[in-house]
């Protein structure tokens, strides 16, 4: 009896073994893939860079807060309003990695949940109580921003009437002082971390099980990913609502910026996909990692549908007229050919990646989600 069982074990430890090599053409699970380099290229080249680029952004949004407030006019609106587009382009770079640091300081819940909650904002500034530290709330971050920099009025002289107003001006001053902070206190607690040793220790992190940093990097892709598509795309187009467009939900719905920002997080996650560093250099990527393991989809190499996915899903993001809360109502076949191409990508990065890698995914899906 005891016999029968280590024959009938020892089979499927025999088929799994098999069915792995037969998948990626070599052991994906004992590759000697150099993972320390591949971490050390996107950590160099493109997390810490991306947030050395996103801090000094930051810190001339706040500078232009401060010269806003001191002498609010047009012109220091407009410029105030240069520099938010800017930094909330340059988060997008680094939206991804919600990993160590960032997650210590619910980096991206706190930058970018959106769409805001209006009322909630309205109260907090007439009633000067708020706290940022809920990570579920709406009220905050660079959606907040763009509320009160292109939301409160439909024109640039009437956004700036309302800070002048002698009778609550300067509490909605104070709201944007306490937002720019806020955004900067959370981004150089993450640069500065992973500057003081968490570089190193996410670099020396190898092996596939969960909280390597392989596992880290591939859950965070597609973590990133499916808000693209989800929250980006598929909450405002209506796909998820039954054909219903809900223009409202877009990001950056009052400047107008939904598409911009959308492609920018598109082109981070391929860049990490890639190894693709913010100089444009091409170093140690997960396509290098997939080719170096013979990883194959339907006869053909991985790599190469993956790559191609993202070279489509970007190329008709591209195409797509302007503001997206305009298109998903006008235009709303295109912009359910955007989501249909966006989401193709997920049974690539989200299934066959991580199986051929040997991790597992373990984050949990939105509930409204769906592939």
């Amino acid at each position: 009896m005891h016999f029968s069982k280590f024959i009938f074990l020892t089979l499927l430890i025999s088929l799994f073994s098999s069915a792995c090599t037969e998948k990626t053409g070599d052991s994906a699970c004992n590759s000697t893939f150099d993972q320390s380099a591949l971490f050390s290229n996107i950590a160099d080249k493109i997390i810490l860079p991306g947030y050395a680029k996103l801090q000094t952004s930051v810190n001339e949004l706040v500078f232009a807060q401060e010269a806003f407030q001191n002498t609010p006019d047009l012109s220091t609106l407009s410029n105030l309003r240069s520099t938010w587009h800017t930094a909330y382009l340059n988060w997008q770079d680094v939206a991804p990695y919600e990993l160590g640091p960032a997650e210590e300081v619910f980096l991206r819940n706190s930058l970018n949940n959106f769409p805001s909650n209006i009322d909630s904002i309205e109260q907090h500034i007439q009633s000067g109580s708020y706290n940022f530290d809920q990570p579920d709330a709406y009220d905050k971050g660079f959606p907040a921003l763009d509320y009160l920099l292109y939301g409160l009025a439909p024109t640039e002289q009437e956004i700036l009437d309302r800070y002048l107003n002698p009778t609550d001006g300067s509490k909605y001053q104070q709201y944007l002082k306490a937002l720019v902070l806020d955004i900067q206190s959370r981004v150089n607690h993450t640069y500065t971390s992973w500057q003081n040793g968490y570089a190193d220790a996410f670099i020396a992190n190898t092996g596939t099980a969960a909280g390597s940093s392989l596992s880290l990097l591939v859950n965070q892709l597609n973590q990133h990913y499916e808000a693209i598509k989800r929250d980006k795309i598929g909450i405002p187009s209506g796909v998820l609502t039954l054909g219903i467009p809900n223009p409202q939900t877009v990001e950056a719905r009052f400047s107008g910026y939904s598409i911009e920002l959308a492609l920018r997080a598109l082109r981070a996650s391929e860049q990490l996909y890639l190894g693709k560093g913010l100089d444009g250099t091409n170093g140690l990527g997960f396509d290098d990692y997939l080719e170096a393991i013979n990883a194959k989809k339907n006869g053909n190499s991985l790599d190469a549908e993956i790559h191609m996915q993202y070279t489509q899903a970007i190329a008709t993001l591209e195409a797509l007229p302007g503001p997206l809360s305009t298109a998903v109502v006008d235009n709303q076949s295109a912009v359910e050919q955007v989501y249909n191409e966006i989401t193709r990508q997920l049974v690539n990065t989200k299934t066959d990646m991580p199986s051929v890698l040997c991790v597992s995914i373990t984050y949990i899906d939105n509930p409204s989600d769906s592939d």
